[in-house]
């Protein structure tokens, strides 16, 4: 059955497919008013639907039934977060983004560090690109993909972020609570609260370098920084490490950026399904 992207699905009634999905639903497939299809808005939400009306700049379905929704158990957003200078060549990026999907990517930033070559991104482009390989690896969620920023810009954000997210969190939880005590909404919300790894990859001697795949932890956020094709200067990974990111090795071979971002990716996804 084919999957579509629908950003505005609800739950009973009629669906409408953006022009995109609707070309490819009408002029690609064929389809017919009755075909049954799947619809994901791309947050988690997965749904059977039919189809009501077929015209290739707006199609429109009936939702049938909810299979899944967001944050129920084993759907949840990827916890893995690869934060890399895109390559000169933007092939290559590309090639990194559609497989870290289908691998299992949450979240891809682009930032912009000394030795970078590229200065700008096609925004529109990367985001078909996701939306492709989130329907062609039956993903229910859509990965947020974050525009070029200078590496330093992106730590200080990411930075802002963290605390706030803390202040947040001891708020909500009093310090004297605990696990008899907290109600059901908040333990639930305790379960999404995974702890954050943090990692630079590099290929410099600054620093002492740990095994990558040896320092995941299943029931962790992951967040992994690649750097551009002449790698992150000095000062760049001594602003990192101050950050609280930690140097990791990939292994012994001297990979392409957009290798070791995959390579990232993958063991982040994969370190989950390990019994």
């Amino acid at each position: 059955m084919f999957l579509f992207y629908a950003p505005q699905i609800s739950e009973s009634g009629i669906c409408q497919l953006p022009e995109n999905e609707s070309f490819h639903c009408a002029k690609v497939l064929r389809m017919r008013p009755g075909q049954a299809l799947r619809l994901t808005d791309g947050n988690g939400l997965l749904c059977d639907a039919e189809l009501a009306v077929v015209d290739a700049r707006c199609c429109a379905a009936q939702v049938i039934r909810v299979l899944k929704r967001p944050d129920e158990e084993g759907n949840t957003r990827p916890p893995v977060h690869i934060v890399m200078a895109p390559t000169k060549n933007m092939d290559r990026t590309e090639w990194f983004l559609e497989k870290a999907i289908e691998v299992g990517l949450g979240r891809a930033s682009f930032v912009q560090c000394a030795r970078s070559e590229r200065k700008s991104l096609k925004m529109e482009r990367l985001e078909a690109i996701a939306v492709s390989a989130m329907k062609q690896s039956l993903h229910t969620y859509l990965p947020r993909i974050d525009g070029l920023c200078s590496l330093e810009t992106f730590l200080d954000k990411e930075a802002r972020d963290s605390a706030s997210r803390s202040e947040k969190s001891e708020a909500s939880h009093p310090v004297q609570a605990t696990s008899d005590t907290l109600p059901t909404t908040l333990l639930s919300e305790e379960k999404k609260n995974r702890p954050l790894q943090k990692f630079i990859a590099y290929c410099g001697p600054e620093y002492e370098k740990k095994d990558y795949l040896k320092l995941l932890k299943a029931d962790a956020e992951v967040q992994v920084l690649i750097g551009p094709e002449g790698d992150f200067s000095p000062e760049e990974v001594a602003l990192c490490v101050e950050h609280g990111y930690i140097p990791v090795s990939l292994g012994e071979s001297r990979l392409r950026t957009e290798t070791a971002a995959l390579y990232a990716a993958w063991g982040a996804a994969f370190i989950r399904q390990i019994p």
